[in-house]
């Protein structure tokens, strides 16, 4: 569903820029919050390992972080790393992390 929302935004000129892959240096979707925030790896290298992070906020805005997925929420875990557009409080200070196996749907 987030591939099919960032195909949408970018056929309507909602992505700053940023394009859907296969496109080259195109977004892949790795995760969505429950707020509406996606976020996604642009593809800008060869080597994944090098893939920045990007989020698109429940808000519309987007920004762009010079890390990999681990230490983007390691950043947002610690609060050393604040995404635009989410809440300055996010996440409580006893965030707990849930594995799929975990959630209630």
């Amino acid at each position: 569903m987030p591939d099919e929302i960032l195909q949408d935004l970018y056929e309507m000129g909602g992505t700053e820029g940023y394009v859907p892959s296969p496109q080259p240096g195109g977004l892949i979707s790795w995760a969505e919050s429950d707020s509406g925030d996606s976020f996604y790896w642009k593809t800008s290298s060869p080597d994944p390992d090098a893939w920045p992070v990007v989020v698109r906020g429940d808000n519309g805005d987007w920004s762009k972080f010079p890390v990999g997925a681990i230490e983007f929420l390691t950043g947002v875990y610690r609060r050393t790393l604040h995404v635009p557009g989410m809440p300055r409080d996010f996440p409580s200070d006893s965030p707990e992390v849930l594995g799929l196996s975990d959630r209630i749907d």
